[in-house]
């Protein structure tokens, strides 16, 4: 099969029911306040399980179903809907703990004063708790309405920033001891595209057209270029083979490639005059210098296929008379390795920066490297925020971006 059926039923199982555990904390919390009836609770709950179960069958449907308008639809709502949730549900947990802190910190500094059993009793009540706590009080109904209003609108222009077309991000690469002959060239690093659900063709098209305008030297393509089969999806990757530039396009597998059938995507890109790099290298005369176009596979593709462990010292093999070396690896952790190897620059995506709230706020606590240019030891390394998006179609705070990159010379 072209995925892994198994770990799909795997990964839907144990996604649905975190989603059903978010959706039903955020929904009890927030009708907290009010006095509701039977039949509005089991219309609401019906409704709860229904969001629940709308992202996975969305995702079901892109996979073994031809696109039609309806299902376009049906994936919008989905994950349009996933993405709300996501913000709304944070921003009730985020209220619930800091008033559990405040209570908390009002107790203690009751305790302090010397106050009486009784009132620290009350104050006990509070912090945990009661049925008849804030029934009906204005402040908590006006809360409840002010989070869905400010989910609401975050959705609308995350949905916004994450649909128009991604801005060219420059980004000036100083190299001490930079040859001559390679100052001033230029990559140009597209990432995490994630054509699927809600990103096709017509996207693709638009990228691959403003790319061109840049006249990059070569593309780099940092994966996590689809979210589905080939069978499904080949023809929206197709305007690919447009993409223009002195030495070609290069690709390099993210870890959403093994959830789609990685082998039977190398072959589709390299129909396509792709060059994909399985822990391989390529070597570059320009200018009477010379470059190493490194790549590797995914970090954790041997989880998935035992061959495909990543290699950066496979990878580098040849290249010891390069003047220059680059190491494309989609998830930043390779630079560690990379940096052992010599690499000088290692070009990365995979975190998205974070996307959207709170993704880039937590996204840190998984991540030594977010986005941007930074440096390990030795070694330079950029993160692109990416190139499109995944799941929800939101960017709040991490713009999508197409990057060209250009070597300087250090003076």
């Amino acid at each position: 099969m072209e995925f892994d059926l198994q770990r799909l039923v795997i990964f839907l199982s144990v996604f649905t029911v975190i989603l059903l555990i978010g959706y039903s904390y955020a929904t009890s919390r927030l009708i907290a306040p009010f006095e509701l009836g039977t039949f509005q609770k089991v219309s609401l709950w019906i409704g709860v399980v229904f969001l629940v179960l709308l992202t996975p069958s969305a995702y079901l449907l892109s996979l073994f179903f031809r696109e039609t308008q309806w299902q376009k639809f049906w994936a919008y709502s989905a994950f349009t809907t996933l993405g709300f949730a996501t913000i709304l549900v944070s921003f009730v947990v985020f209220k619930d703990l800091g008033n559990l802190v405040w209570k908390g910190v009002n107790y203690l500094s009751d305790l302090l004063q010397s106050k009486s059993i009784s009132v620290a009793s009350a104050e006990t009540e509070a912090l945990f708790g009661s049925e008849k706590f804030g029934r009906g009080d204005f402040l908590a109904r006006f809360s409840s309405f002010a989070l869905l209003g400010l989910a609401g609108g975050l959705t609308a222009f995350g949905f916004y920033q994450a649909k128009k077309t991604p801005t060219v991000k420059y980004v000036k690469i100083k190299v001490k001891d930079l040859p001559d002959g390679l100052h001033g060239f230029k990559i140009a690093q597209l990432s995490d595209i994630h054509i699927g659900p809600t990103i096709k063709g017509n996207f693709l098209e638009v990228v691959v057209s403003k790319t061109n305008s840049l006249e990059p030297d070569l593309v780099a393509i940092t994966g996590d270029l689809v979210d589905g089969t080939v069978n499904m999806l080949k023809h929206h990757v197709s305007p690919l083979k447009d993409l223009e530039s002195k030495y070609g396009t290069f690709f390099v597998t993210g870890n959403h490639e093994y959830y789609s059938g990685v082998i039977a995507w190398i072959r589709e890109l390299e129909d396509l005059g792709i060059n994909v790099l399985l822990n391989q290298n390529k070597l570059i005369d320009h200018n009477g210098a010379k470059i190493a176009v490194a790549g590797v596979t995914d970090y954790k593709a041997h989880t998935v296929i035992p061959g495909h462990r990543t290699d950066p010292k496979q990878a580098s093999i040849g290249t010891e008379n390069a003047h220059y070396k680059v190491l494309l690896a989609h998830q930043p952790n390779s630079i560690f390795e990379a940096a052992k190897v010599g690499y000088d620059l290692q070009l990365s995506g995979h975190t998205h920066g974070g996307q959207y709230f709170p993704g880039n706020v937590f996204i840190h606590l998984f991540q030594k490297f977010v986005a941007g240019l930074s440096k390990w030891e030795e070694t330079q390394l950029y993160v692109s925020r990416g190139t499109g998006y995944w799941g929800p179609p939101l960017r709040i705070g991490a713009p999508s971006e197409i990057t060209l990159l250009v070597l300087e010379k250090q003076s």
